[in-house]
């Protein structure tokens, strides 16, 4: 039985969170070594032109394209509604933006820790254990 936890972090897919059509373009560091994605979650009805209200997730990858932190987001539509001029903030140990984002930068201190860190997000992802932005309002 202690396999099966084991069994599923190695297996466990990154599915939306690879975000194959972002909903605005990525976002890097000033120093180019993150990258922040706003991914939109398929949503099970939607009424016509309401893709903007289908919920997201802020997914922030390292330079290797490692997951290094996901944040729910309610609707992909706040990261435009924010606060008027709102920007995202890159700092030397986080990447916030007002209502919407806080994450730390957190670099992996070696490959095997980048993959788990990798793998972990994507499990937390799945079963919906992420930061949200409805705690930032």
């Amino acid at each position: 039985m202690a396999i099966l936890p084991v069994a599923i972090v190695l297996i466990v897919p990154e599915g939306h969170l690879a975000c194959d059509a972002p909903y605005v373009a990525p976002e890097h560091s000033p120093d180019k070594r993150w990258t922040l994605t706003l991914c939109r979650r398929p949503m099970f009805f939607a009424m016509p032109g309401g893709s903007s209200d289908a919920p997201g997730w802020m997914v922030l990858r390292d330079e290797r394209h490692a997951i290094r932190g996901v944040s729910s987001l309610e609707m992909v539509q706040l990261y435009g509604d924010a606060a008027p001029g709102t920007q995202t903030m890159w700092e030397a140990d986080r990447v916030s933006r007002t209502f919407v984002v806080d994450l730390p930068l957190v670099d992996a201190s070696n490959p095997v820790r980048r993959w788990l860190d990798d793998r972990i997000w994507r499990l937390r992802a799945l079963l919906g254990l992420t930061p949200s932005s409805e705690s930032l309002h």
